[in-house]
């Protein structure tokens, strides 16, 4: 991973420099952000604190991403300056600690053995008073529908006239 500075800017109302650089990172995936901000601030000679990468930009079809950072010339500086998400980004990701075993699961009340039912007996249902049988019709066979009949186009634009001979 080779970087290039391609301008420096100093801000002197923040209180910082504005820095655009390149990243080639030629037969490898974009880097992360804090492997950029390390290797920058060694480049510019000041702690990785105060360096903020707030943007990269990975150029398509080539193995180049370009950037643009801020540093300041202290870490309470660029606290004050920078928002929070920005800050946010920087942080190392460290490992969750490791989680103990999950809680065994609750425990199910005891329950007595089952005794064998008695089968239950059967009792005829009441029978529903008889309906009178209406007749019913055949079924009549239905004819498919036919598609609408498509209209005459007529010809667009003056009627023509007829010749007389």
């Amino acid at each position: 991973m080779k970087i290039k500075i391609e301008e420096k800017m100093d801000n002197p109302l923040l209180k910082r420099q504005e820095i655009t650089f390149l990243v080639e990172h030629q037969g490898t995936a974009t880097p992360t952000r804090l492997d950029v901000r390390a290797k920058l601030a060694a480049m510019l000679n000041c702690k990785e604190d105060t360096l903020y990468i707030i943007k990269l930009n990975g150029l398509y079809g080539q193995s180049t991403t370009q950037g643009f950072a801020r540093q300041y010339p202290s870490k309470d500086a660029a606290v004050a300056h920078e928002q929070d998400y920005i800050i946010m980004r920087h942080t190392k990701e460290e490992a969750p600690p490791a989680e103990t075993a999950p809680p065994p699961p609750p425990e199910m009340p005891e329950t007595k053995p089952e005794e064998p039912m008695e089968p239950p007996t059967e009792e005829k249902p009441k029978e529903a008073p008889k309906k009178k049988k209406e007749p019913m019709e055949p079924p009549t066979e239905e004819k498919p529908k036919e598609a609408p009949k498509k209209k005459e186009e007529k010809p667009k634009g003056p009627p023509k006239k007829k010749k007389s001979s």
